[in-house]
């Protein structure tokens, strides 16, 4: 268990623990040990039957002020907070060149709702032809890991 505000540190500690380089990140086996540490470690106080601990894959052609650019992502989402709850969102993110291949993946996401369904999320994802054209590509432009609070 973490506490979620912990969440980043908790996470690069399983990656190492899987033996995940974190200074590279290569996508196979980095989604695959996100996908892990959803199914392996709990944060404290997010329940999961109470949706306060979800994971959402994204992906869509952006800009954010810095250039347009082809955006994959899995995220983390936990809702925590006494009273005034806070949802955050730990965030994989693999940014790519816009080619026209990435374009026509358009902007979509998927949700899993707990770990229940991550067996069946995990083949999605892994076998999604954004995931597999994102896996193909050879230049990542920008590749991170961190927290934002969302709401």
């Amino acid at each position: 268990m973490f506490a979620p505000r912990s969440a980043v540190d908790a996470c690069k500690s399983f990656f190492i623990r899987e033996g995940v380089n974190i200074d590279v990140l290569r996508l196979p086996t980095t989604i695959a040990a996100f996908l892990d540490f959803y199914g392996e470690e709990r944060a404290i106080g997010c329940e999961v039957g109470d949706d306060a601990d979800m994971l959402l894959f994204e992906w869509g052609t952006f800009d954010w002020g810095d250039g347009e650019h082809f955006e994959l992502n899995l995220a983390r989402q936990l809702i925590f907070g006494v009273g005034d709850e806070k949802t955050w969102q730990l965030k994989l993110t693999y940014a790519f060149q816009p080619t026209d291949g990435f374009r026509s993946f358009g902007a979509e996401n998927r949700w899993c709702a707990s770990p229940d369904e991550l067996s069946t999320f995990r083949q999605d994802v892994e076998q999604s032809g954004v995931y597999k054209a994102a896996d193909a590509a050879g230049e990542i432009g920008i590749v991170s890991i961190g927290y934002f609070r969302t709401g």
